[in-house]
């Protein structure tokens, strides 16, 4: 009985450092999961882990899907686009005098200016260097909810700028 007694002393005497620095880390985990779920305006208590962290892997994919059509789709534009200045050069080899050949040309340039115009006009609005989103976070959560009958009272929506838009 005594062996038993040193065993199980030693066992505890080298497991107890592992067990603790287990359970700090375990807390540590769970006061991280915490925080994350409160950012995303989640309940923590009631969004456990296997509800959460699946939405942040379907929008990885999603995410990483979209990356790849976007390269698929810039590639196959310039893959166009030196198709037709080889056939435009082509055709200015066959007749370079040909006015004909100089408006194509003038009219797909007007068009490939006017795509990456609306190329870097688009861009903004999604890389969110406007904050638009931030205000609208932030006035929904200085504004009281009120319900959908109710005239909204909401300043951001009144103020002298917006009014024009939202009438309110």
């Amino acid at each position: 009985m005594h062996d038993h007694n040193v065993l199980l002393r030693d066992f505890l005497l080298h497991s107890e450092g592992k067990l603790k620095k287990l359970q700090d880390d375990a807390r540590i985990a769970q006061d991280a999961f915490v925080d994350v779920v409160k950012y995303f305006g989640e309940n923590p208590k009631t969004t456990p882990p296997s509800v959460f962290f699946p939405v942040f892997v379907r929008f990885v994919k999603a995410y990483k899907q979209a990356e790849e059509e976007n390269e698929l789709r810039k590639k196959q534009e310039q893959a166009l686009m030196e198709k037709l200045l080889e056939q435009e050069a082509l055709m200015e080899q066959q007749d370079p005098k040909s006015p004909s050949h100089k408006s194509k040309r003038q009219q797909q340039e007007l068009i490939a200016e006017l795509r990456r115009r609306q190329v870097k006009d688009n861009r903004h609005v999604y890389e969110g260097k406007d904050g638009a989103i931030e205000d609208i976070i932030t006035v929904l959560k200085t504004v009281p909810f009120t319900a959908r009958t109710a005239k909204r009272g909401s300043r951001f929506f009144c103020e002298p700028v917006l009014t024009e838009e939202y009438h309110c």
